[in-house]
């Protein structure tokens, strides 16, 4: 068992010495990323969570788990984000976040090159 153990730990120790600099970067921008938009969904639950249902008094704007996984495409390299889904039981209402609107397949970086875009200008 102490071998096998051992071997585990020194597999884990080469993969992290194999991260590379644009790894952690982009790593720290996912995280960052996945942080505001989690904030942002607490922020917009926050503001809605004395709207309540007239009969039942269930709350009107609940979180709803997470959305599938999004890829988006930066200057680093993919990063991969998990939006937070709300479900808003106003009629006529829905979240969407202003970081990450459903269209958006790009994300600002330094580099020239990589660009917001949408749908609708492809």
């Amino acid at each position: 068992m102490h071998k096998n153990t051992t071997a585990k730990i020194e597999s884990r120790l080469a993969q992290e010495s194999r991260l590379t600099l644009e790894d952690c970067l982009r790593e720290g921008a996912r995280k960052m990323l996945q942080q505001a938009i989690e904030e942002e969904v607490n922020e917009y639950l926050e503001n809605h969570r004395f709207l309540r249902e007239e009969g039942g008094g269930r709350q009107m704007v609940v979180r709803n788990g997470k959305g599938r996984c999004r890829l988006l495409q930066t200057g680093m390299g993919e990063i991969e984000i998990r939006q937070p889904r709300v479900l808003d039981r106003r009629a006529g209402q829905r979240f969407t976040s202003a970081l990450l609107p459903s269209y958006m397949q790009w994300v600002l970086t330094e580099r020239p090159c990589c660009r917001a875009t949408s749908q609708e200008n492809l």
